[in-house]
């Protein structure tokens, strides 16, 4: 008897580790393989990576941008800056799962950080039921599993309310709750209006409850904010046009060719026609993306969608009461992060991962929800409070298996297409014959996207800046590769040059069968004339 007393015990001491472990091996196994290739983002994140550890400048040469400029309209730079020194201990040289290797250590890191934030706010039995219920989440294990900037938000915006609530009992805490909420800032624009809106809201409450004082920690914490704030703050001067580019050694602050300030929804009409589109998002659990969402397990599975539903109503029940009796209610944190992903559910329009600062919190109250109720039946039936909770696990657990069967096998196959699953492998091989037969001339197909054919080819920007002929800046026409070989973007199926390589899609094999010996990889092929 007491041999498995003590076995349960050290079982529930090591429960979070354990969960723990299992959210690891959803994020890190086969992760430079699964999905296979590399989405144009995330090629472009690791490009710039190796571009900056090696030139110190991104594709339109600023030295050290404070936002990266890529496809004209930019992308946040804290994923790149994350990837330099994993870049570095690899000899400078990237690949897919290194190029991943940020964001799902972020994830993993985010998932333990969720479990101290709600064991602080409530207790271990809800912290457990939170840190199991985003290890499983179907959303946080895909997003988990490639590099793509925008998601680092979501965890970095935990970190900093993390520490922001420790911070509350052991006041040094709120230096790295400021660190971290500056830290988001670089993860994602669209949380820009969020952030603010969140913390004044939790200052405020906190000051009201006296949970919280102005005193040196609460002024450092702010001060390091405002500082990693500021340049962000003169990149938008920057590209409203009150002021010109800041160019400093150390640090650019760029104008962008495409500066997407003007998508932020500003109009009620804007704002209703955002929320209706986030709404069907959560309803449908659908974007329309093939790479998006795995059907038909959507975000949260559909088990999770009835506790979200039970957890939020819960969670505004109490708070309400809170507010009728004056007490300090821990649930006006969630409170707060819901209203600051709904937030960014008004400003912009939702696909997927525009609105990403809210599926955590969702997951939150969705964890809130299954404790609410477990705790509400053992009060009541505590044999059948464990009968529930265990049944709860276990249909957690089968859409869990169920979701990753799908995840390697139909989901694998389709985004392979979507990731351009074998453009490397074309790349290595297109070099290798323009060596040995002294071709100088790649044509590309466009799918094959410059940020693949920069990064898989290891072109330095200087190279490419000053070889570069451009269609549609920032969109290359054509660029020079070392060697002296000149890749071309695009393809003309009616005037083909049977003096150069080819690098095609499947459906235009039919074009070059006759007079091109063609090398499959996945869908791609390499189409190299048989007379040269």
């Amino acid at each position: 008897m007491t041999d498995n007393k003590f076995t349960t015990k050290s079982l529930t001491r090591f429960l979070p580790f354990l969960l723990l472990l299992l959210g690891a091996a959803l994020r890190l196994f086969r992760l430079g393989s699964i999905p296979g290739g590399m989405h144009q983002d995330e090629s472009f994140v690791a490009w710039n990576a190796f571009a900056i550890l090696h030139e110190g400048m991104d594709s339109a040469g600023h030295h050290f941008p404070v936002y990266m400029a890529d496809w004209g309209d930019g992308h946040s730079a804290l994923y790149v800056w994350l990837l330099i020194p994993v870049l570095a201990l690899n000899g400078g040289h990237c690949s897919p799962f290194l190029s991943r290797l940020p964001q799902a250590v972020v994830s993993v890191f985010t998932l333990w950080s969720v479990y101290h934030l709600i064991k602080c706010l409530f207790n271990r039995k809800a912290a457990l039921w939170s840190l199991f219920l985003l290890a499983v989440c179907p959303w946080h294990i895909m997003m988990s599993r490639w590099g793509l900037d925008a998601n680092l938000a979501p965890g970095f915006l935990i970190f900093g309310l993390t520490f922001f609530v420790k911070g509350l009992e052991r006041e040094k805490y709120l230096l790295l709750s400021g660190f971290f909420y500056g830290l988001s800032l670089y993860c994602y624009a669209v949380i820009w209006p969020a952030v603010p809106v969140m913390l004044f809201l939790q200052v405020v409450y906190c000051l009201a409850h006296k949970r919280l004082r102005i005193d040196r920690w609460s002024a450092g914490a702010s001060l390091i904010l405002f500082v990693m704030a500021v340049p962000l703050l003169l990149f938008v001067l920057v590209n409203s046009g009150v002021i010109s580019e800041i160019l400093l050694p150390f640090m650019t602050i760029p104008r962008m060719s495409g500066y997407r300030g003007s998508e932020i929804a500003l109009t009620f009409s804007g704002m209703w026609s955002n929320l209706r589109t986030a709404l069907s998002l959560l309803w449908h659990q659908n974007t329309g993306g093939v790479f998006d969402i795995l059907l038909p397990w959507g975000l949260f599975y559909d088990i999770g969608r009835i506790f979200i539903v039970v957890g939020t109503v819960s969670l505004l029940a109490r708070l309400f009461r809170s507010f009728r009796e004056k007490k300090f209610c821990p649930e006006y944190f969630l409170f707060v992060q819901l209203s600051g992903g709904a937030l960014t559910c008004l400003l912009v329009t939702a696909i997927l991962h525009q609105i990403n600062a809210l599926y955590i919190p969702l997951v939150l109250s969705e964890a809130y929800g299954v404790w609410t109720v477990t705790e509400w039946i053992l009060r009541k039936r505590h044999t059948l409070a464990k009968y529930i909770s265990c049944g709860i696990v276990f249909v957690y657990l089968l859409c869990l298996t169920l979701f990753q069967k799908d995840y390697y096998t139909d989901y694998r196959e389709l985004v392979s297409a979507w990731f351009a699953e074998g453009v490397d492998e074309c790349v290595d091989f297109a070099l290798e014959e323009c060596s040995s037969r002294h071709i100088d001339t790649i044509y590309a197909e466009m799918g094959t996207q410059w940020p693949r054919l920069l990064l898989y080819t290891e072109t330095l920007p200087s190279q490419y800046l000053s070889t570069v002929i451009y269609d549609n800046a920032p969109n290359p026409a054509s660029f020079e590769i070392d060697g002296g070989i000149r890749i071309h973007m695009g393809i003309d199926t009616g005037s083909i040059d049977h003096e150069s390589v080819y690098i095609i899609y499947f459906i235009d094999v039919q074009a070059f069968e006759d007079a091109f010996t063609l090398t499959r990889f996945h869908d791609w092929y390499v189409a190299v004339p048989k007379e040269a």
